[in-house]
């Protein structure tokens, strides 16, 4: 049985994180249906998030390359004194704007009383027996992708990276990690693509961003966690969530090239409306 849950709970995480609707959504569902509202760590969780880092790593193993080449070449530019960001190429900003991203990161830190931080504080809204909030984010997403949808049919040309937009997007990933509901592929595909980015590089952001975030997640669950498993077990769990991360990614990529999103607008938004009006039971009841 701890093979079986660890094949289908890998095969779940990677389908509902890379996919634009919400890994944390659905274990927030799952969690609420089984009555279970500890929102205690698994080491199995954090193995198949580890799991999936590497699978999304071998399948953008070209992106990840090119960050690492030019994250490289600051640094000798810097020693060269030939550092100059006014003439720095598209793929050196793409980097510049990815490691932008995790300043925000750091606001998680911040303590915030009784919940010990303000992530954990965040996150507690994920198990506290009331689904309003997640439909809530179902709903977000929903309407991002469908509002991603209709940008891309009027241009799929899109353009670059830019500044203000990878501000923006820094701070909707500080925004959408902790928050239960919302989707960090929707919200960072999404946003991107509305903002007028190419729905490639869209991609690659994404990309670049949940590999990081899977593994320092996987970390922290394995180090917090109260249930453990067994050692065959825990690779089993690694080599299916990696596997099943790598073609899911891949899947992902199709998806936006043939402009499926609305699709996962339409199912977010029965998710989502479901999640909240079984919310609004469990207030009134």
């Amino acid at each position: 049985m701890s093979i079986l849950t660890a094949v289908f709970q890998a095969i779940g995480q990677a389908i509902t994180f890379i996919l634009p609707v919400s890994e944390s959504g659905h274990s927030a569902l799952f969690h609420d249906f089984a009555s279970r509202y500890s929102g205690v760590s698994s080491e199995l969780t954090g193995l198949i998030h580890i799991g999936m880092a590497i699978g999304i790593l071998i399948a953008f193993h070209k992106v990840f390359l090119r960050l690492f080449i030019e994250f490289v070449n600051t640094f000798r530019d810097v020693f060269t004194k030939k550092f100059e960001l006014k003439t720095a190429t598209n793929s050196r900003k793409f980097m510049y704007y990815t490691l932008f991203a995790y300043v925000p990161m750091l606001l998680y830190f911040i303590p915030a009383g009784k919940k010990g931080s303000l992530f954990q504080l965040a996150d507690s809204f994920s198990y506290d027996t009331n689904l309003l909030s997640e439909g809530i984010g179902f709903l977000i997403c929903a309407v991002l992708l469908l509002l991603a949808h209709f940008t891309l049919q009027k241009s799929q040309k899109g353009n670059q990276l830019s500044l203000p937009v990878a501000v923006l997007l820094a701070l909707l990933v500080f925004i959408t990690i902790p928050v239960s509901g919302l989707s960090l592929s929707a919200v960072l595909i999404s946003a991107a693509v509305i903002s007028g980015v190419n729905k490639n590089i869209s991609l690659r952001y994404f990309i670049s961003i949940s590999v990081p975030v899977l593994l320092v997640k996987g970390i922290i669950e394995i180090v917090n966690c109260v249930t453990y498993v067994n050692i065959i077990t825990g690779i089993i769990g690694v080599v299916i969530a990696a596997a099943a991360a790598f073609f899911v990614s891949k899947l992902l990529k199709i998806i936006i090239g043939n402009m499926y999103l609305k699709y996962f607008s339409y199912y977010n938004f029965t998710v989502g409306t479901i999640a909240a009006v079984t919310g609004i039971f469990q207030i009134i009841l």
